[in-house]
């Protein structure tokens, strides 16, 4: 068989696992079955339905699979750390500090970057590290370096999540995604941060001006 009608195929083949995909999420078809809940926050099948050009896109990209699948999961991964982040803040009085948000919009602001979207953006970055600060003293633990989280409290927010899964504040409805979640706060690899170098006194974008 040659290599055109080998890839012809491939192609034949995920454009019908595509169709099955959409088919399984469709709302009119199936139940909207959830995927996790944060409080009375609820992700469902529905929210991965991909839009029109996500399937263009999809048949396109032989990778586009895989990179759907990645995605799919970081919009998990996001979901949960923003309704944490809201309700734990409520729960423990916590706010965004004015000044805080200020010195963000300060040092991130550009053509890009500006705007409404700025200002959702700095206003929860400020409540996350309010949120950090108040985890780290109530729980301690391992603190380390991640990309979009310079200083990470990764025991504490451990230890919180536990705490929120134990009270069914926190539910994963398929078990694979839940083990890979909960794999994503070991990080053997990851660069610690020593404690006598931990501040929660001001957050890491403060100190750029």
């Amino acid at each position: 068989m040659c290599v055109k009608s080998i890839e012809a195929m491939k192609r034949v083949f995920q454009l019908f696992l595509l169709f099955i995909f959409c088919f399984h999420l469709s709302p009119s078809v199936a139940d909207d079955k959830p995927v996790v809940s944060v409080g009375s926050h609820t992700l469902t099948e529905s929210d991965f339905k991909p839009t029109e050009e996500e399937l263009a896109s999809l048949q396109e990209d032989p990778m586009g699979a895989e990179r759907r699948e990645l995605q799919n999961f970081t919009k998990i991964v996001e979901f949960v750390e923003h309704h944490f982040v809201r309700q734990y803040a409520a729960n423990n009085n916590l706010t965004a500090s004015p000044e805080f948000v200020a010195s963000f919009k300060e040092a991130f602001a550009s053509e890009a970057l500006n705007g409404e979207k700025l200002d959702k953006l700095a206003s929860f970055a400020a409540l996350q590290f309010a949120v950090d600060a108040h985890l780290y003293k109530t729980h301690g633990g391992r603190v380390v370096f991640d990309h979009s989280h310079p200083m990470l409290p990764i025991e504490a927010y451990f230890n919180a999540y536990k705490a929120y899964s134990e009270k069914q504040q926190l539910v994963f409805f398929d078990k694979e995604i839940a083990n890979t979640w909960w794999l994503g706060f070991v990080r053997p690899n990851a660069v610690e941060i020593p404690a006598g170098d931990v501040d929660f006194s001001v957050p890491w974008w403060h100190k750029l001006g």
